[in-house]
């Protein structure tokens, strides 16, 4: 990639014009005439223009796809629609309107294999990772439901999971956009203000966003157990729909993290944290995990410094350091220093002193909530112009007057295929080093055509072999090395729908930070021994005395003497009884490279019980033999199998073809019809 942007020209002005000149001059969209090989307004495929959906086109429209919202039982504190609070942010109001309105919700997109009513034979559960949304798996879900008809003769349907932190997206005019094919449309909603453009009539607003501080303090109280109970929502209601209750849960990525906490939680939490264990893990048929560890009960026991530190952010001391951004005593109010907070946040209980964090994530210079948005659009105007015209983040001038877009400078004059496709391809800047996680195979550039770079992926021919990663490693490191052959396996084309198409889209612009950091604590080290976090223990590094919570809560959960009472900030008590089957995936240029990522994960669940499984072959056979990289795993037996992708990237796992490359969906077919009942 460094290569092909070096020397780039920069686009004249007088081409700039050009290009917006004949956007402005398109004349109105025609009715859809269906037949024609082309995707008009109001169609989502037409006979060999199918990207949205290969080979599944019926009357120029895509198997079903809807997204519906569920009220969630987590209630959290100053969250829109929780008790007493109140909602004054102007921004909110804009978005949400005066009348009183909840944030408390699950939401979920669903895939159908058609329009039957008929229940399905089983209902996949699916939660994207870091900074992903639910369209992360529509390509997988097109191929997975195909594949499961065609190999077992069975109905699944696949549920993706949004994130409540989806609900903050401002996307009315971006629907609208969608709906009428109109990039230009969805570029005026999102940044018309900045680029000094007349409010389309069509639209009676434009766009908000929101800062990572005061606009959205209440983030902070989203903890993990509040997603584990907005899953939790999404579960209730596949085992409704489900024939015989064949509800599979799984995630991508951190999404593994999220799923992991489900099954490992116990959903009786009560004032005294007692009583009859209701553990996520007895509701579902069995676990996937793609390209994500899930987590473990392995590492130092919690300190008490830990403990308290993580009671004082999740009584009041995260929400007001977000909210300032500045560090606050548990109250949320009373300034405080580390240094300084056994004097700054004395008498309160406990007495420590919270640091700022910002309320959702962010990649400093890279990733930010308009650069996730300004992506809609972008593969909108793919369905008319893939691969001729330039980027109208580019032709607009978007890129140049709206400073959040700056990061996108690098990306020289392009095509939409050739920006996204240097943005998201595995061996490019980003992806290969700066943002490894929304990496895919997905080709090469091609050539550079009136100025513009276009890019050539699997449907483009033959493409210049990449060199061999090398042999499999033997043994575990951090961070797994890649290995094997390069493959190229995702069509660029396909993905782009994934960006915009339905009520759902393909990042989670507003991905929490600060509710799930609730669970962690920043270790400082001096002078050899850690004085915060994994209080007297050796150190070299702060780093060396962080704890968090993975997946055993005990210490803090537990009733004493055991713990803390506090399962309403964490209850992860049942990991160790997880007695379902898990099947997960690997990509060898991806992020879990080798099966022995599993092991730790495998080794912290319980012995698989499941009908398919024989009751008695442990989950992991042997973890050093033939070595730790691949260690032996129970497979069927023991209820742990564990696929590997050769040359598939991160995000692969999700979007490549289902061909002979492809070493997911066949496998995750078999999983869940073996696991039926």
């Amino acid at each position: 990639m460094r290569a092909y942007l070096e020397g780039t020209n920069v686009m004249t002005m007088e081409r700039t014009l050009s290009v917006l000149l004949a956007l402005q001059l398109m004349a109105a969209p025609a009715l859809a005439v269906c037949g024609d090989n082309t995707v008009d307004p109001g169609e989502q495929c037409d006979g060999t223009a199918d990207s949205g959906c290969p080979g599944m086109c019926v009357q120029c429209a895509c198997p079903p796809v809807a997204t519906f919202n569920l009220p969630s039982k987590a209630k959290p504190a100053n969250s829109p629609g929780s008790p007493k609070a109140k909602v004054t942010n102007s921004k909110l109001l804009t978005q949400f309107g005066p009348k009183k309105f909840s944030l408390n919700n699950a939401r979920y997109t669903r895939f159908q294999v058609d329009n039957s009513k008929a229940k399905p034979d089983a209902i996949l559960i699916l939660i994207p990772g870091f900074e992903g949304g639910a369209g992360n798996f529509r390509i997988l879900a097109q191929n997975l439901l195909k594949r499961i008809n065609t190999d077992h003769g069975k109905r699944i349907e696949v549920w993706a999971f949004d994130r409540r932190t989806n609900q903050l997206e401002d996307t009315a005019g971006l629907e609208l956009a969608e709906k009428e094919l109109d990039p230009e449309l969805g570029i005026d909603w999102l940044f018309g203000a900045e680029l000094n453009l007349s409010l389309d009539p069509r639209l009676t607003r434009r766009a908000v966003f929101y800062n990572a501080q005061d606009d959205v303090p209440f983030l902070a109280n989203w903890t993990n157990l509040v997603f584990s109970q907005d899953i939790d929502a999404v579960v209730t209601a596949a085992l409704k729909k489900a024939n015989n209750k064949n509800v599979f849960l799984g995630g991508h990525s951190a999404g593994t993290g999220f799923t992991a906490r489900y099954a490992a939680t116990d959903f009786h939490i009560s004032k005294k944290c007692n009583g009859k264990p209701q553990p996520g893990y007895a509701k579902l048929r069995g676990l996937v995990l793609l390209e994500g560890t899930g987590g473990s009960t392995l590492g130092a026991p919690l300190t008490d410094d830990s403990l308290d530190r993580m009671i004082a952010k999740f009584d009041g001391g995260n929400y007001g350091a977000v909210r300032d951004n500045a560090a606050r005593c548990v109250d949320g109010t009373t300034p405080c220093t580390i240094a300084t907070e056994a004097t700054d946040c004395a008498g309160k209980k406990p007495p420590k002193c919270t640091p700022p964090t910002t309320a959702f994530a962010l990649v400093p210079g890279l990733l930010n909530p308009r650069v996730f948005a300004v992506s809609e659009p972008s593969a909108i105007q793919s369905v008319t112009d893939l691969n001729t015209g330039q980027i109208l983040t580019q032709a607009s001038g978007a890129q140049g007057a709206v400073p959040d877009l700056a990061a996108l400078s690098f990306i020289p004059p392009a095509t939409v295929e050739g920006s996204f496709g240097v943005f998201l391809d595995k061996d490019g800047v980003i992806a290969s080093s700066v943002a490894t996680f929304v990496a895919m195979s997905l080709g090469e550039p091609g050539p550079t055509v009136n100025g513009l770079l276009t890019w050539k992926d699997i449907l483009h021919g033959p493409l210049t072999p990449e060199p061999d990663a090398g042999p499999p490693p033997t043994t575990l490191s951090s961070p797994l090395p890649t290995w094997g052959a390069d493959k190229e396996v995702t069509r660029l084309d396909r993905v782009l729908w994934s960006f915009f198409a339905g009520g759902t889209n393909f990042s989670d612009w507003y991905y929490p930070n600060a509710g799930p950091s609730t669970t962690s604590v920043a270790g400082v080290c001096t002078s050899g021994s850690c004085a915060l976090g994994n209080v007297g223990a050796a150190c070299s590094k702060d780093a060396d005395c962080t704890q968090s919570i993975s997946l055993d809560s005990k210490k803090l959960s537990l009733p004493s003497p055991n713990g803390r009472g506090r399962c309403d900030i964490e209850n992860l008590t049942q990991a160790a009884n997880i007695n379902i089957p898990v099947i997960a995936f690997g990509g060898t240029a991806g992020l879990a490279t080798v099966p022995g990522a599993y092991t730790a994960f495998a080794q912290s669940i319980g012995k698989c019980t499941a009908p398919s499984c024989d009751g008695t072959t442990p989950r992991v056979i042997d973890a050093a033999n033939p070595n730790p990289a691949f260690p032996t795993f129970g497979d069927v037996k023991g209820g742990l199998q564990v696929f590997m992708n050769e040359g598939f990237a991160h995000l692969d796992v999700l979007t490549a073809e289902d061909n002979a490359d492809n070493n997911v969906v066949g496998p995750l077919s078999d999983f869940l019809a073996r696991n039926l009942q």
